[in-house]
């Protein structure tokens, strides 16, 4: 336990067997499916109501994921290629927070989906704070700077002083 009380995590074997099999299964998973041959369970275009940002406040493990619309917002138009930031209260690890997520990009069409690392994010929403740092033994160290960027454009998070680093764990 930490001096407050929070548990401690650290990597395991096992931690990062599973983040490797969730990479690998990306990997394999077919990057060429059309819209109407995704497994999108969801109402028509529910997968435009996904958030860039799903973070929990406090201090947590957080994932930048890549991914493709299942297809284009204007006719003729081209699918878009989105970033997500993600965290989850209570992950143990970075695969506890990257996976319920992934398995919703995937039931909504999403395709060609990649975690692309991680590390820890702190949202403090009375200060309205955003602090980026760290990186994840499982997936890499993630492009601080691109989370910050996805941060910033969602309007939610207007006003919040949002920082990144590459030092800590």
């Amino acid at each position: 336990m930490s001096s407050d009380n929070q548990p401690i995590y650290t990597t395991s074997a096992e931690d990062q067997a599973a983040a490797a099999r969730l990479k690998e299964r990306l990997s394999n998973s077919s990057s060429s499916r059309t819209a109407s041959e995704s497994n999108s369970t969801g109402p028509p275009l529910a997968w435009l109501d996904i958030p860039s940002v799903s973070i929990d406040n406090g201090a947590h493990k957080y994932v930048l994921i890549s991914a493709t619309e299942p297809a284009p917002r204007e006719p003729n138009g081209t699918c878009i290629h989105r970033y997500f930031v993600v965290s989850k209260k209570g992950a143990a690890y970075h695969q506890n927070a990257a996976e319920p997520f992934v398995c919703k990009l995937e039931a909504n069409g999403f395709q060609d989906i990649r975690i692309k690392g991680g590390g820890r994010i702190s949202l403090d929403e009375v200060s309205k704070s955003v602090s980026i740092f760290g990186y994840s033994y499982g997936f890499g160290r993630a492009d601080h700077a691109q989370s910050k960027s996805v941060i910033d454009a969602d309007d939610r998070y207007k006003g919040y002083n949002v920082t990144w680093s590459n030092d800590g764990y």
